[in-house]
């Protein structure tokens, strides 16, 4: 993108997360949605220059005239690599999960079909065109007419001939519903968004809730919606178009209150659902309010010092939700060491903790020392679930259970015996591995199994399968019969080979 474009750019989306950071950081705020601008665009001119950029558009080979071509500043960083200022690592802002920046989408993509810079000009009869007083950047070329239209990227000015070759295009729509009823919903500003460029379509639903846009170039697209008064919704939309679900927004308020007391002001509340992440400070009392949410569940979190409350909200679609109590308790703590039958220590180990509670489980994992020894600190009271599983090892047929008093401690020691190697090949008729294979190991005294897919050679291994009887079942496609035996393991350079010919049912090798 060009330094001003992008400049420009970063500053909407900039200003649009400060707006309430002082408060949620990164929630919406309030009916958060795209201004609604005048029909007429007032579009700022391409930055000055010495420099021209001519060339000819072209339908089936021959010169296209009266046909509409558009020059923008090249997106160097589109809009598809800009992070999400809410979310886990690598989520970018086209994100269906970015929730937090849907309503700074929505502004980004007005300003980019109002206000980019841009120039545009119409093909004469022989096809030809030309931008003149251009400075050194590169441009995005958009083309449509009559016949069709077209999409270049990164032509740089000063070209002296450049060819755009129209192509038919296609429409893609997009339905804009009421987030509650499902009731279409007409006037609301629909940005067609190109993660390639810097550009915006923009039309407003009609009276049925559709938006069209039509034709436009192959290539991928997302689109972003907004209503006042409403929250914006956004999405990749495909050659089947897309649905968005513009939400009245709600509100979330209560109050934290440590055991035995009244509740204070400062203590840190913590929202996660939807999408959106937002830590706001209660007021006196321990009163707190966050608005502009849509309709959903969410998890309140506070913690203080060595105590912690939690809790799962459902937000409804037609009320707000009212008088949330969190309560201050002391934390719990699991913690225990995974080991061999020998007692020596087994690192990296994966745990997994399920916690439960009013009806919900909330997932947790960790990873053993050098020593073996895992803990999870801080949490709340509840039931327990934790299983354990590590490479090489059989993993407990069933998970480890009780239940986690407020301020105790959890003992979660396991002992994981090794695992019976399950490695071999599979082959052809004529002795050659054959890749892209699935096998199923099914034990025979009702312990659980294993999968895997053969590599290219026809190698693979199962791990974390104890000594025993197995059932296997090949599913190689449609080049060879499917095929079921038994195997006994442990068992590393096992060979099992296929049959030619279409699968049949229930035959044995």
């Amino acid at each position: 993108m060009s330094r001003l474009l992008a400049s420009v750019v970063v500053g909407v989306l900039v200003l649009g997360a400060a707006g309430c950071a002082h408060e949620t950081r990164a929630l919406p705020s309030s009916g958060e949605s795209a201004p609604q601008r005048p029909a007429g665009p007032s579009r700022e001119p391409l930055p000055s220059g010495s420099l021209v950029l001519r060339g000819v558009v072209t339908w089936e080979g021959k010169p296209a005239g009266g046909v509409t071509v558009s020059a923008v500043p090249h997106a160097d960083v589109p809009l598809s690599a800009r992070a999400c200022s809410s979310g886990v690592p690598g989520m970018t802002i086209l994100d269906p999960g970015c929730g937090a920046m849907k309503g700074e989408l929505a502004r980004t993509a007005d300003w980019l079909g109002l206000e980019a810079p841009m120039a545009r000009t119409v093909t004469g009869a022989d096809g030809w065109f030309e931008f003149t007083q251009l400075r050194e950047s590169t441009y995005d070329l958009w083309a449509s007419g009559p016949k069709g239209t077209a999409f270049l990227a990164a032509v740089a000015a000063g070209a002296n001939v450049v060819g755009v070759s129209l192509e038919k295009g296609r429409t893609l729509q997009v339905a804009v519903e009421d987030g509650g009823s499902g009731r279409p919903l007409s006037g609301a500003r629909v940005a067609l968004l190109p993660q390639v460029g810097g550009q915006a379509f923009l039309t407003v639903s009609d009276a049925g809730g559709k938006a069209t846009f039509s034709p436009v170039p192959t290539g991928e697209y997302h689109v972003v919606a907004s209503l006042p008064g409403r929250l914006a919704d956004a999405g990749p939309v495909g050659a089947e178009g897309t649905t968005l679900h513009l939400h009245v927004p709600r509100s979330l308020s209560g109050r934290v209150l440590r055991s035995g007391r009244n509740g204070e002001a400062g203590l840190r509340v913590r929202l996660e659902g939807q999408g959106l992440q937002g830590l706001i400070q209660t007021r006196e009392e321990g009163d707190f309010h966050l608005g502009g949410l849509p309709p959903g569940s969410y998890a309140l979190t506070v913690r203080e010092g060595r105590e912690l409350a939690m809790a799962t909200v459902l937000i409804p679609e037609d009320r707000d939700a009212t008088d949330v109590r969190l309560t201050l308790e002391p934390c719990a703590e699991v913690a225990g060491r995974v080991s061999r039958p020998t007692g020596e220590p087994i690192p990296r180990a994966e745990v997994e903790l399920l916690l439960g509670g009013a009806g919900s489980w909330r997932k947790m994992l960790a990873t053993t020392s050098a020593e073996g020894r895992f803990r999870f600190e801080c949490v709340e009271r509840g039931q327990v679930r934790l299983s354990f599983k590590a490479r090489g090892h059989v993993s407990p047929p069933e998970p480890l259970a009780g239940e986690l008093k407020a301020g105790g401690t959890f003992p979660a020691d396991a002992v994981l015996p090794p695992a019976a190697p399950a490695r071999g090949r599979i082959v052809n008729p004529g002795g050659r591995g054959v890749g892209g294979v699935r096998i199923v190991l099914t034990a025979l005294d009702g312990r659980s199994g294993g999968s895997a897919t053969t590599a290219e050679d026809g190698s693979f291994e199962v791990d974390g399968l104890a000594p025993g009887r197995y059932a296997y079942e090949l599913s190689p496609g449609e080049r060879f019969q499917a095929a079921r035996g038994e195997v006994r393991l442990p068992a590393a350079n096992l060979r099992l080979k296929l049959l030619r010919g279409p699968a049949v049912e229930d035959r044995r090798p």
